[in-house]
């Protein structure tokens, strides 16, 4: 069993509520973490049995890339990406955020790109989700 956590989010961004929801962990053939996985929420699961299946190798948020930092040198923001593709040399972050709350997730992009610019990174929306859900007959979550 592997627990998948969901987390709620205020308009502001803020976290809400959060709650373990115990789910099925599939037998990962291709995931080149050292230890297992622990989900965010359902479509990170479900997007790491689509790229299991075809044998896609993948990491679950394995490096954070500090954006900003305080005069004393505390780090302020930073994005994780959920997934890294070492084949592909690319990290991809999932949202079913509705369209008008990615704003903040969007400026972090932004931001990771400019600092970071060796690195790719690649934002699937919830559009993009819903559209393999239906040809990979993928559980969304809500």
């Amino acid at each position: 069993m592997a627990e998948v956590y969901e987390v709620a989010r205020a308009p502001s961004g803020s976290v809400a509520t959060v709650a373990a929801v115990t789910s099925e962990m599939p037998n990962f053939q291709v995931y080149r973490g050292s230890e297992p996985p622990r989900f965010a929420n359902r479509i990170e699961l479900e997007c790491a049995k689509m790229l299991d299946y075809h044998g896609v190798p993948w990491a679950y948020e394995p490096r954070t890339f500090v954006l900003e930092r305080d005069d004393e040198g505390r780090v302020t923001s930073a994005f994780t990406p959920d997934f890294y593709l070492p084949e592909e040399d690319l990290y991809v972050e999932v949202t079913v955020m509705k369209q008008s709350l990615v704003t903040r997730k969007n400026r972090k992009l932004r931001e990771l790109r400019r600092l970071y610019p060796h690195v790719n990174v690649k934002l699937f929306y919830r559009r993009d989700l819903e559209r393999l859900a239906q040809r990979y007959r993928l559980k969304l979550a809500s």
